[in-house]
């Protein structure tokens, strides 16, 4: 299969990268801010210690660890079918825990002192999860990059190799980060011994729905053909990777309702932040996407596909949300009791502007650096000639003819 770079040179592509740099700028502006005033801009508190930040930070390291592990198992299962993917699938690995990894830095207040991070068995508690983290993230990008690197340069056995490597890092990224939360014993809703594995089935089932998200995006914008058997088959593993998550998350509610000191887990399920659980993680972010993806026509339409995984993508941000924010809003008994004052208060959290517009401007930035990749890099497979910018099977062209309508007015 040859793969070529993206041509970038429409109107359409100049106007998309114009419009990111533009909130790159802004969120550039938020942090600025951030920096001179310090974190009291933000909407964490002494309560509730982390923000968005670190909410993108474990929702980007999810999609990228994700994303590669994936596009490893296509690659050494010799899953032809998939294989035009995953030179895609691991440059936005990399641009993602890049982001994280910012996003981390930007949480320290003063990101130029990251290189403490580093300093590893002299500066920092190497029984500390996060310490040990500081290694995983580091490794699993290095590792990252000359996997692809192997791969754009068709190294065929070392591209084998190094992605095995990186295929390792990205298990020990994400289920550290799960780890991260896991073994906080004083906090009931993340102490679990299943949060690394409930993490890795959170990231594989994110990042394949962002992939497919971005599939779609990129082939029709591109007049590429999009196989419509590739993305039922893509729906498919969706649907078995968010049941594996449910599953998991089921138990681990359970096990947490039946401890004897469950009040912080039974606030987080009921207390005024319980909508963001049950209506956009539970709700729309796993009953209608299983819904949709057990429907026999649902599951075969490219608009039904496309809408799924979008709400699977929001469902598991919204999930990490919820374990960040709400999970650490319940307070801490520190002298059980007593009366403690503040301390003994429940925890609140603001969306502060200047934290939305870092947030807002990361994201930009890196879906910046993708397309921009896509233009300099040779990511996507060749066009063939006469070729149509989606294809459908017989059964469902009627329920996306319109789509095909699009395509065929471009």
């Amino acid at each position: 299969m040859n793969f070529v770079t993206l041509d970038g040179r429409s109107g359409a592509y100049r106007l998309t990268v114009a419009i990111l740099a533009l909130l790159t700028l802004g969120g550039f502006a938020g942090f600025i801010i951030s920096y001179l005033a310090g974190h009291q801009v933000f909407g964490a508190s002494n309560a509730v210690p982390w923000g968005m930040p670190i909410v993108m930070a474990i929702y980007l390291i999810g999609l990228s660890a994700g994303l590669h592990i994936l596009a490893f198992l296509i690659y050494v299962m010799h899953q032809d079918r998939y294989r035009e993917v995953i030179r895609a699938a691991v440059f936005m690995a990399i641009v993602l825990i890049f982001g994280a990894m910012l996003f981390i830095a930007l949480d320290l207040g003063r990101p130029e002192k990251f290189w403490r991070l580093f300093m590893l068995f002299y500066l920092n508690n190497m029984s500390s999860m996060f310490a040990i983290n500081a290694i995983f993230y580091t490794a699993y990008f290095i590792s990252a990059t000359i996997y692809l690197v192997s791969l754009l340069n068709n190294m065929k056995r070392f591209s084998l190799v190094m992605g095995m490597v990186a295929f390792g890092w990205a298990m020990l990224t994400h289920g550290g980060t799960g780890a991260i939360f896991g073994f906080i014993a004083a906090r009931e809703p993340w102490y679990s011994p299943l949060s690394p594995f409930e993490f890795i089935f959170a990231a594989l089932t994110s990042s394949l729905a962002l992939l497919i998200v971005a599939l779609v995006i990129i082939y029709k914008s591109t007049g590429r053909l999009l196989r419509q058997e590739l993305i039922v088959s893509l729906g498919g593993l969706v649907k078995a990777l968010l049941l594996g998550m449910l599953l998991l998350m089921v138990i681990g509610e359970l096990t947490h309702l039946y401890a004897p000191s469950r009040d912080a887990v039974v606030y987080t399920l009921t207390g005024p932040s319980s909508w963001l659980f049950w209506i956009f993680l539970v709700g729309l972010g796993a009953v209608v996407p299983l819904v949709i993806l057990f429907h026999p026509r649902a599951k075969k339409s490219l608009s039904g596909l496309v809408i799924a995984s979008v709400l699977i993508v929001i469902g598991i941000f919204v999930k990490r949300f919820y374990l960040v924010i709400p999970g650490a809003a319940y307070p801490l008994q520190y002298y059980p009791g007593k009366i403690e004052g503040v301390w003994g208060a429940l925890g609140t959290y603001r969306f502060a502007p200047v934290e939305i517009a870092l947030a807002v401007g990361m994201v930009a930035f890196l879906a910046c650096l993708f397309i921009l990749g896509l233009k300099y890099l040779e990511l996507l497979p060749a066009k063939q000639p006469g070729e149509d910018a989606v294809t459908e099977t017989p059964a469902i062209k009627q329920t996306t003819g319109e789509l095909n309508s699009g395509a065929e007015g471009r």
